[in-house]
């Protein structure tokens, strides 16, 4: 407290002192009447501070600006391709230092990426050309005349020969990955027209994460001068307009659009109209937060409206306004609605989902479910955002949400000790169509919360299994009458929530039929899981081993490995069975069994695709589980690979035992080592259990299935 109440004193300090002190109070005064006093002087405390708070836990890339070194710097080979992916168009009118600068940033960050640097020279009077000299491969465009920068452009794009076309001004630096990251939207999403980059200040300061377009015409860069780390600026969306200082378009749509509409010489609101027009063609706008881009605005043309080029601004706003009349009526009154407004998601259904983490899908199988869950509501087009109630989430996790185009919610005011979550629900709450909250031990106050606050929208449930039932086959299978009140205390939130969401859902059969005996709210059957089932070009005489994959972080997981090291494995592996287990937080006592075992491999943290490769060459997967509930998620996964499961009642519990349903499980040591060598030992066997899983897993664990589930609820 006393550190925080010192670096605000040398904010109010820095702020008095400053020789700018007339225009600081006149920022202070209008952030005021817009946010009210106490958040109004907070904010303007964050803007002249640097825009950094103590709740900023991601990391974001420190702001990595190159000055001009010509005699150390001469000679830069830039990369030459006979077609390139990408032609990077920088138009110029003088600017040699900046324009320099511009270019060692992209040889530098630009990584294996082909590309070309066209440099579009609206007739400087100073000697341009000496960019020339330092530059290698340089492709160099003088104009005879001064076309003017949208004219410029138009005429620097008849010389482009990548199969994407990126407008950069000269008086930006890029970052680390930035056009690697361009790439990547037009490679993942549908229908991508344009993708721009998100622009920062040379002070580290955000100007700009998407623009938004207001009903009169007017713009706004959303987020100017905030902290760029904020979840809400980072997360890939669609966007009225990105401002032309980083885009990129795909050099047909281009050529089809016929360039900028030169209407809007010699220069603004080009960019915004060319974003409308790609939107009229039924194409998408994309902002993408991951492609980041120093931009010295003000450089080139001032910042006065009232005198040079710089007055265009207000002279085209009105042509822009009168040609997208009927367009911009659709739009939202200036400064309202912004929650919609900043990813055009007005008209979409909004789902918040909280959990204890964001999903680490290569590590568990709950991560799978939320993960399988949240492109379920992507695929009915909703806009999703995830809460999580913890400091410090994973951040390579949380980059793979915000690239699904999620909006990770995260942060110390989203903790939920601190209780400043509740503020968030009090602004946001009514947004959301649905909130689904995930597991008791973590959703119980936040739904009664929602209760006591009337929330109008419809709550779901998803408890991922009745944990009091894992926990009694704990208690029956150890002894430890302990566990009483922790099956108590399980089963008392559990059913709470069950009975006070407007709806749950649950994903064994079982369960099901075991709830509906005295919970009255709805429950609606959801597979947990779908993939994508592929046929193996590896035979079976191709295949050798055995393999167990499970986070050891989960109690069973642990104890079905202890019976089946102590127990079981020494008969396989004196057949000369191998045994790999692949898995996160690897026990100690799993390493130990290394020096009786030679033929097992212990592979800790594996990737996704050394798991693919996993599942390539075994012959079988084991799940000796002797305590569970729900439907294990390992099982559905081996089939789906057509890899052959061997494992125990607790293993295939859950599943829809329909007429076709060949496995059976196996509980005592004898008969689980009987089964594993029957399927291993037997192609025409092995063959049938394999053919039959991903027959399984295509009729019961298919996304469409999922999808039709919430497509019920939230209609």
């Amino acid at each position: 407290m006393i550190n925080k109440v010192k670096k605000y004193y040398n904010y109010v300090e820095r702020f008095v002192k400053s020789p700018h002190k007339a225009e600081n109070f006149g920022q202070l005064f209008a952030e005021i009447k817009g946010k009210g006093l106490i958040t109004g002087i907070q904010s303007i405390l964050h803007i002249k501070s640097g825009g950094l708070t103590d709740d900023d836990s991601m990391p974001f890339m420190n702001s990595k600006i190159v000055t001009k070194q010509y005699e150390k710097e001469a000679n830069i080979i830039l990369p030459y391709t006979q077609l390139p992916v990408v032609s990077i168009i920088i138009p110029i009118y003088n600017q040699v230092d900046f324009t320099y600068n511009c270019i060692r940033s992209i040889h530098e960050y630009c990584g294996d990426t082909n590309y070309e640097i066209i440099i579009a020279d609206d007739n400087s009077p100073e000697d341009t050309s000496v960019l020339q000299k330092y530059f290698d491969n340089l492709i160099f465009i003088k104009n005879s005349v001064n076309l003017g920068f949208l004219k410029n452009c138009n005429n620097a794009a008849h010389h482009a020969r990548g199969k994407y076309i990126l407008f950069l001004n000269n008086d930006t630096q890029v970052q680390e990955n930035w056009l690697s990251e361009l790439l990547f939207v037009f490679d993942k999403f549908p229908k991508v027209g344009l993708v721009g980059s998100m622009l920062i200040y040379p002070n580290g300061l955000l100007q700009e994460a998407g623009g938004i377009i207001w009903q009169d015409g007017s713009a706004s860069n959303f987020g100017c001068r905030d902290n760029p780390n904020r979840p809400e600026y980072n997360y890939i969306k669609e966007s009225d307009y990105i401002s032309g200082a980083s885009i990129m378009i795909a050099a047909s749509l281009w050529n089809d659009i016929g360039g900028f509409d030169e209407q809007f010489t010699p220069a603004y609101n080009e960019d915004s109209d060319l974003c409308f027009e790609i939107r009229r063609r039924g194409y998408k706008v994309y902002f993408q937060p991951f492609s980041r881009v120093i931009h010295f605005e003000g450089v080139s043309h001032g910042t006065d409206v009232k005198e040079g080029i710089k007055q265009y601004q207000v002279i085209n706003k009105e042509k822009f306004t009168e040609k997208w009349s009927s367009e911009l009526a659709c739009k939202a009154k200036r400064n309202t609605n912004v929650f919609y407004e900043r990813d055009r998601s007005a008209g979409k259904k909004h789902i918040l989902i909280i959990d204890h983490n964001v999903p680490t899908i290569d590590k568990d199988a709950g991560s799978r479910t939320i993960s399988n869950f949240i492109d379920a509501f992507l695929e009915l087009d909703c806009e999703v955002k995830f809460m999580v109630p913890n400091m410090h989430p994973l951040y390579n996790y949380v980059k793979l949400l915000q690239e699904k185009g999620v909006e990770v919610l995260h942060g110390g005011k989203f903790i939920y000790f601190k209780h400043e979550w509740e503020a968030y629900f009090a602004a946001n709450m009514e947004k959301f169509d649905a909130i689904l909250l995930s597991r008791s031990s973590v959703c119980a106050p936040y739904l009664k919360y929602l209760r006591q606050h009337k929330y109008a929208g419809k709550i779901i449930y998803y408890g991922h299994d009745l944990g009091y039932l894992r926990t009694e086959q704990e208690m029956q299978m150890t002894g430890n009458m302990g566990l009483k009140k922790v099956i108590k205390k399980t089963k008392t939130d559990e059913d709470y929530m069950y009975q006070n969401a407007d709806t749950a859902l649950v994903i064994s059969n079982e369960e099901l039929d075991y709830l509906k005996k005295y919970i009255k709210a709805p429950l609606h059957y959801i597979p947990p899981y779908f993939f994508d089932v592929k046929q193996s070009n590896v035979s079976y005489k191709e295949r050798q081993g055995i393999l167990f994959v499970g986070g050891f972080h989960h109690p069973p997981n642990q104890d079905a490995m202890k019976w089946f090291l102590g127990e079981i494995y020494a008969q396989l592996h004196n057949k000369g069975i191998a045994l790999t287990i692949a898995g996160s937080e690897m026990p100690d006592f799993i390493f130990q069994y290394k020096q009786q075992f030679k033929l097992l491999e212990v592979l800790p943290d594996v990737s996704t695709a050394t798991l693919e490769s996993l599942y390539a060459r075994t012959r079988i997967a084991i799940v000796p589980l002797k305590v569970g509930a729900g439907v294990k998620g390992k099982v559905i996964e081996a089939m789906a690979k057509g890899v052959p499961v061997a494992g125990t009642d607790r293993a295939f519990e859950g599943l829809k035992k329909d007429d076709e349903f060949i496995y059976r499980g196996f509980n005592t040591t004898n008969e689980l080592i009987e089964n594993i060598l029957e399927i291993y030992q037997d192609e025409q066997k092995w063959k049938l259990f394999s053919d039959f899983g991903q027959r399984y897993v295509e009729n019961y664990f298919n996304k469409q299935k999922m999808v039709e589930v919430f497509k019920k609820i939230i209609a």
